[in-house]
């Protein structure tokens, strides 16, 4: 199977796509809990999801922050996105293979702003790339990026194919939540991956060979995701990758919901369509 295109470290952060705590409870929330601000823990995975979702919906932005172990390399981003379907906007900086790179999605077109070292790869060597539209980054772009900042998106994997295994309540950086281990099954969720660094056909050759794939998911006292652990590695032992390039891991946190998040199109002269490689 192909490695990550991290010499495009934007491209392979858009292409690509735990815990340990209290112990384990299972039910409704105890009275010194509830006291503490906990909120009721749900055994049921569509419960979950709809009183998520729910939440999101209604706050539609945040800021967030992610780390990738894909193949044994890092990847850091934080940024601030809005989640609204077709009027989804974003803004990350990240940090990928030592280099610093920014991208931006806004009208439904994604711009990354390229180290020097990379902008042959645009006309002119202008600082901001765009990705072509009819290219099948493009055309895996909503997936993708929906798939990795949009947690309405892995709520949706988890109400589609999810099993709670276990839940408690604790805190995260100080502050009540609930905190669910979740089994996803691949070959019911197969059709969310789309955009990840594997193509469609390769997805369907190793549908039944993945099985459960590890989430974990963390709510506030108000229902909202405040962070979200995939471990997507099962998929890369399927796909027969070398031992070393195995890992595929990512936690997004989230902050701030509801707060504006305004993303603008870089200036129109420093963008110039960028070049993939084939």
């Amino acid at each position: 199977m192909k490695r990550p295109m991290l010499a495009v470290g934007a491209l392979a952060l858009v292409l690509t796509l735990a815990g340990c705590g209290q112990r384990p409870v299972t039910g409704t929330a105890n009275g010194d809990a509830a006291a503490a601000g906990n909120s009721p823990l749900f055994s049921n995975a569509q419960e979950l999801v709809r009183a998520a979702t729910s939440q999101t919906e209604k706050a539609k932005s945040a800021k967030f922050s992610m780390d990738m172990d894909v193949a044994g390399q890092t990847m850091t981003a934080e940024g601030a996105g809005t989640f609204d379907g077709d009027n989804t906007t974003m803004q990350m900086s990240m940090t990928v293979g030592g280099m610093d790179q920014e991208l931006r999605y806004v009208g439904n077109t994604l711009y990354i702003r390229l180290p020097e070292q990379l902008r042959a790869r645009v006309p002119g060597g202008k600082p901001w790339g765009k990705v072509p539209a009819d290219s099948d980054t493009a055309k895996a772009l909503g997936a993708a990026q929906a798939q990795q900042n949009d947690p309405s998106k892995t709520l949706q994997q988890i109400q589609e194919a999810g099993t709670i295994t276990r839940s408690e309540q604790t805190t995260l950086d100080g502050k009540p939540v609930t905190h669910y281990w979740i089994d996803i099954d691949f070959a019911k969720a197969m059709d969310r991956y789309r955009g990840t660094q594997m193509p469609l056909e390769q997805l369907e050759q190793i549908k039944d060979k993945v099985g459960k794939l590890p989430a974990e998911l963390w709510l506030d006292r108000d229902q909202l995701p405040v962070q979200v652990f995939q471990d997507m590695s099962p998929m890369m032992v399927a796909a027969g990758a070398p031992a070393s390039a195995q890992t595929l891991k990512m936690t997004m946190k989230y902050s701030d919901w509801g707060t504006p998040v305004d993303v603008q199109a870089p200036p129109a002269d420093e963008v110039g369509e960028l070049q993939l490689p084939n």
